[in-house]
């Protein structure tokens, strides 16, 4: 365990976590195995010769569980991940949050991002941010504390990929302020746009399929949803959205952008993020830009 991660771990021992559900010792990132976090085996080095496979580690969204992403985990392993494990947030720890603050949650997630990488034999990670997910990986690789903690693990991720984040949070004029908007200012401040690059390569993924002025009977249920989430997210824009993000609101300036047209938030009424059909379209750039992060690593160190 490296100086970084053994004052993370300290931190989230120490640390009053202001109501934060207990969770065992082995989900907090100290146990030897994989699997604690919804992993694979520890990666083994790619031949001489053959061009090495990202690790990665998926960050879920909002009101998630960790089981949710294993199908997508499985999906990456297939499609040449060299290792796919998913951070141990769970149900529980969104509710506290969202009313205590993201403080301890950014611990959780700068101490999976180390403990993944550790599994992983140090390569840096390919990082996968669903939804708020992609906001707590922003926060882990902020330089700046949040909250009282600081994660300042952006040296473990060389590329950092969201799906429907809100990144845009911060400015979406929503009605109701709430702890989530506090965290996407303080990335507006503290870590704006892709502030890492190009040690750190970023690919923002965003949706328009749901216009705010076209009601076809399949988007019924997406405009449905979307009122209920407009007090968390913001109003329902021109551009259009996934169903719950607007597709503006999940680009970082500086970031490679995609913008899909057919493509919903989550997990329910797919296609979403996740799905098979839709990982293969940006899986393989998110790939192309892990390998250019790391070429770029090389290249200071020469």
């Amino acid at each position: 365990m490296d100086e970084a991660e053994s004052a993370l771990v300290e931190q989230f021992r120490n640390v009053a976590l202001g109501g934060m559900a207990a969770q065992p010792r082995r989900e907090l990132g100290l146990d030897a195995t994989a699997r604690t976090i919804g992993g694979s085996a520890p990666t083994v080095p790619a031949p001489p010769g053959v061009r090495p496979a990202p690790p990665v580690l998926i960050v879920g969204g909002f009101l998630t569980e960790p089981l949710n992403y294993e199908p997508m985990r499985r999906r990456l392993i297939e499609r040449g991940a060299a290792s796919a494990v998913v951070a141990p947030i769970h149900l529980p720890d969104w509710i506290i949050a969202s009313v205590v603050g993201f403080g301890p949650l950014l611990t959780r997630t700068a101490l999976a991002i180390l403990k993944a990488r550790r599994v992983a034999g140090g390569a840096p990670l390919l990082v996968v941010g669903h939804s708020a997910g992609g906001l707590l990986a922003r926060l882990a690789t902020s330089p700046e504390p949040f909250d009282g903690r600081r994660g300042g693990v952006a040296s473990s991720v060389a590329t950092l990929v969201t799906l429907g984040t809100p990144h845009g949070l911060g400015a979406a004029g929503v009605r109701s302020p709430h702890r989530g908007i506090q965290l996407a200012r303080s990335l507006d401040e503290s870590a704006p746009g892709a502030f890492f690059a190009p040690r750190t390569a970023y690919l923002t993924v965003g949706s328009d399929l749901v216009q705010p002025h076209v009601a076809p009977a399949r988007w019924l249920w997406d405009r449905f949803r979307g009122r209920i989430f407009t007090d968390i997210v913001g109003p329902h824009l021109a551009a259009g959205g996934d169903g719950i993000v607007q597709v503006g609101a999940s680009h970082l300036a500086g970031a490679e952008q995609m913008t899909f047209h057919d493509v919903r938030h989550g997990h329910i009424g797919g296609p979403w993020y996740g799905d098979a059909a839709i990982i293969d379209r940006w899986w393989p750039r998110a790939v192309d830009l892990w390998h250019g992060a790391m070429e770029a690593r090389a290249a200071d160190q020469g």
